[in-house]
């Protein structure tokens, strides 16, 4: 008993300098927890500035619940799956709610950190774009860009990278042709720095038949440059400034020809850039490409699993499986099942599978990875109470 008594006043005694350097390099889901340990440290956890140092990780994905209640604005919204599927979610996704606006926000992506919404003040108007940060509370109503187009049908896109630039981020409109007769062709790119708070253009440097699926093209941002897939199954890159614009082919067209870009997933994981595809048509195959570095603009095959086979099952009819995100540190990657299979993590290491969450609960499209971010843009924002 008195040993117990001394163990426990060293751990007490240990100085607050160094309780904080501990503190600062756990996950922020571990301070969370450890704000139950004593008033002291839930003082100590609290701290913004220890926030801002504590290594952020993926933390869960959000999707839209399946059961909602009508007195509840929450429930408007998507919910935060942590990445164990239990416990509370560490932030709260809420939209921003806009005096004069008709509609409530609509989410479109989110990158790593921040979610981006569409808004219409009338459904006369031209939509209206918010970038918010769930963790911080912090929203931003974008400008409008200078000139309205004729055709506003417009493919928009967030890029944020929290490793390169904490305190920034950019938002790319994809200018169209509008006419069918063209399948959309991109002309040219708005985009968006919340450095600057003002939009620039730029001509198309891609080839005139370049075009993206509205909702089926995949897209990642990392390193400055924005990368999308497009509908002739090719990598389109452009850097946040515009000025550096390529466009190669991705893997999976040299192995199917009759693939959809819906079938082309990319993901950034490790430091790199995947190409990821499940072949429903030839029992679940997975297989995993990295893109080569330094310029290198080869893909090479990394990885092949037989999903079907990992959950130790015979494939049925509608044993159909959806990437959903990879993990930025780890060889794991997420998928949706068809019939009640729900959320699920691959490791790719271990070639094991384990369930997160299932249909029942909610729907998985969208199904969006979230990774916290506590660092202050660089633009003074409203607080999201203040709309």
């Amino acid at each position: 008993m008195a040993r117990r008594s001394r163990k426990k006043q060293r751990v007490s005694s240990l100085p607050d300098d160094l309780i904080v350097e501990i503190l600062s390099r756990v996950p922020y889901r571990s301070l969370c927890l450890f704000k139950c340990v004593s008033r002291s440290w839930l003082a100590l956890c609290s701290d913004p500035d220890l926030r801002k140092k504590s290594p952020q990780t993926l933390s869960g994905f959000f999707c839209y619940p399946r059961s909602r209640h009508e007195d509840d604005d929450y429930d408007y919204g998507p919910h935060l799956i942590n990445l164990s599927g239990r416990g509370r979610p560490v932030v709260d996704p809420s939209p921003p709610l806009l005096e004069g606006y008709a509609s409530r926000p609509l989410l479109l992506q989110c990158c790593s950190s921040l979610l981006l919404w569409r808004v219409w003040r009338s459904c006369l108007d031209e939509p209206k774009y918010i970038v918010s940060n769930p963790a911080t509370q912090k929203w931003i109503l974008l400008p409008p860009t200078e000139a309205r187009d004729p055709y506003p049908l417009h493919f928009v896109r967030l890029g944020f990278d929290p490793a390169a630039m904490p305190s920034c981020f950019f938002v790319f409109m994809f200018v169209t042709t509008g006419h069918y007769r063209d399948r959309n062709r991109i002309t040219g790119v708005k985009i968006y720095s919340s450095e600057t708070g003002g939009w620039i253009f730029r001509q198309s440097e891609w080839e005139d038949d370049t075009t993206m699926g509205r909702y089926d093209s995949k897209t990642v941002f990392f390193n400055g440059t924005l990368y999308s897939t497009t509908t002739d199954l090719s990598l389109a890159s452009i850097d946040a400034e515009g000025k550096t614009w390529r466009k190669i082919r991705m893997p999976q067209s040299y192995i199917q020809p009759k693939i959809s870009e819906d079938d082309c997933f990319i993901v950034h994981s490790r430091g790199r850039l995947y190409a990821m595809h499940i072949d429903f048509r030839n029992h679940n195959q997975l297989s995993v490409w990295a893109l080569g570095a330094n310029g290198n603009e080869q893909w090479a095959l990394e990885h092949t699993a037989n999903i079907t086979q990992l959950l130790g099952r015979h494939r049925g009819v509608y044993d159909v499986y959806k990437l959903i995100a990879a993990h930025p540190e780890r060889n794991l990657i997420f998928l949706t099942g068809w019939l009640g299979n729900g959320l699920m993590s691959c490791d790719l290491d271990k070639k094991e599978v384990h369930a997160i969450c299932s249909h029942q609960e909610y729907f998985f499209a969208p199904c969006l990875s979230y990774i916290p971010c506590f660092v202050e843009w660089s633009l003074p924002l409203r607080m999201a109470t203040e709309g």
